[in-house]
């Protein structure tokens, strides 16, 4: 157990995790700060921003001087580091140094950053394309540091098959979302006319949304009610907007997994649509309220959501109790200190969205 964390996240911001969970082990009392390469389009708050833009590689000399100043300014500053999306201060050359002076390290995969999507890609309706494939050095990075690493951090189970064959212990820690930015707008619980069904593709070949629209196509010549709303290139506020509207909400069809926007929606109280493969309805928690539908289902799916409008309101009432119990930023970050402290054992599946659960809310 640390005497005292001092704790530094950085250096990637990922849909806001970052942030929030620095914000949450501060709000708990923790000694935490938040350092990014850049600021993020989306706006997210940092304490410590390095002004490294990968774009401008011309600029590269002087960035590895603010890279060695900073981490011999971290070194001193930090006790325990918590590296999102597998690259830490100096891109993971570091490891030794830390492992010698005795700072611990945890890394948290997002995603993209260790699922090889060639495999992936045999067992779902995604496409594989050239631009999917993991680079080798990718590959042998992951390797590094999964061994070295004190635990690696995960969502959920969905990424667990990627890792390396040896790998540091797994820790899943559930997204993390602040619920009071979201204020739930139920569905009617009676049918009033139009269906509005938005989906929200930041890619559309990994959201599955030419299927998403052929399926409301087709429902539209017997629901003439029905409405889908894309949202496109808009701000965070604009699209929070749109979605504060919708009846229905279409995440994605292909991964296997919920993700931030499932969880923004649930706490919006919007029923939600998205892909939940068997094998993880196994490993999250039984009142998952979310609507799972492949490419092959998501028609009679929605089908089902149109034709019900107390069914599409109880769905988001119970999703809005999902995300209060299992996503609240300042619950895991609970959780994220025990994790740092040496007093959680490692857990994936229903256990470690268990004790979120059990996190009691101030």
């Amino acid at each position: 157990m640390q005497d005292s964390l001092k704790i530094m996240h950085g250096l990637s911001e990922v849909a806001g995790q970052n942030y929030l969970s620095v914000r949450g082990l501060r709000e708990i009392g923790e000694d935490a700060e938040t350092a990014v390469w850049d600021k993020h389009a989306f706006g997210y708050p940092y304490d410590i921003c390095l002004g490294i833009d990968k774009h401008k590689k011309y600029l590269l000399p002087i960035y590895a001087i603010k890279l060695a100043a900073f981490f011999v300014t971290a070194l001193f500053r930090f006790n325990t580091f918590h590296f999102h999306y597998g690259r830490s201060i100096l891109n993971n050359h570091e490891l030794w140094l830390y492992d010698l002076i005795g700072k611990q390290y945890f890394y948290e995969f997002h995603g993209s950053d260790l699922r090889d999507y060639e495999r992936f890609c045999r067992n779902s309706a995604m496409p594989f394309t050239a631009d999917l494939a993991m680079h080798p050095k990718l590959k042998k990075r992951n390797e590094i540091i999964c061994k070295k690493a004190k635990q690696i951090i995960l969502h959920d189970d969905e990424l667990i098959p990627y890792l390396p064959a040896i790998h540091s212990p797994i820790q899943v820690i559930p997204l993390r979302v602040d619920l009071s930015l979201f204020h739930p707008q139920y569905p009617s619980d009676v049918d009033t006319g139009t269906v509005r069904i938005v989906h929200a593709p930041s890619k559309r070949s990994s959201k599955g949304t030419d299927f998403v629209i052929g399926a409301i196509n087709r429902l539209k010549e017997r629901y003439p009610e029905v409405e889908l709303i894309l949202v496109e290139g808009k701000t965070q506020e604009e699209a929070k907007a749109i979605y504060a509207t919708a009846d229905i909400v279409v995440d994605q069809l292909l991964i296997g997994t919920y993700g931030v926007f499932s969880v923004e929606s649930m706490a919006l109280g919007k029923p939600v649509v998205t892909y939940i493969t068997d094998a993880m309805k196994e490993r999250l928690p039984e009142e998952l309220p979310i609507v799972s539908a492949s490419v092959d289902t998501v028609e009679s799916a929605l089908e089902s959501l149109i034709c019900n409008a107390r069914l599409r309101h109880d769905l988001g009432v119970k999703g809005r109790r999902y995300a209060e119990t299992y996503h609240d930023y300042k619950k895991v970050a609970t959780v994220l200190r025990k994790i740092y402290n040496g007093e959680c054992k490692p857990a994936t599946g229903r256990e470690a969205f268990e004790r979120v659960k059990n996190v009691p809310l101030e």
